[in-house]
């Protein structure tokens, strides 16, 4: 199960293999799975780097879930 379906939503629009995306990072599959399934938590750096790698910005992939309250 996906803990962030928006990152798998911008994997899927990327059009990449995650085992790609993860070579031209030079991770290990295991991280982004990891991330996927939300027992990692990816640094701001890491998390620009993959989204520099889906073509995203880090709003779209990573979104912060605060709600405006009205």
């Amino acid at each position: 199960m996906c803990r962030k379906p928006e990152l798998e939503i911008q994997i899927i629009r990327s059009g990449k293999r995650k085992y790609k995306i993860t070579q031209t990072l030079d991770w290990y599959p295991s991280k982004l799975s990891s991330i996927l399934n939300g027992s990692y938590k990816p640094s701001s750096m890491e998390q620009e780097d993959l989204c520099k790698v889906l073509g995203c910005r880090i709003e779209e992939a990573f979104p912060s879930g605060k709600k405006e309250v009205v």
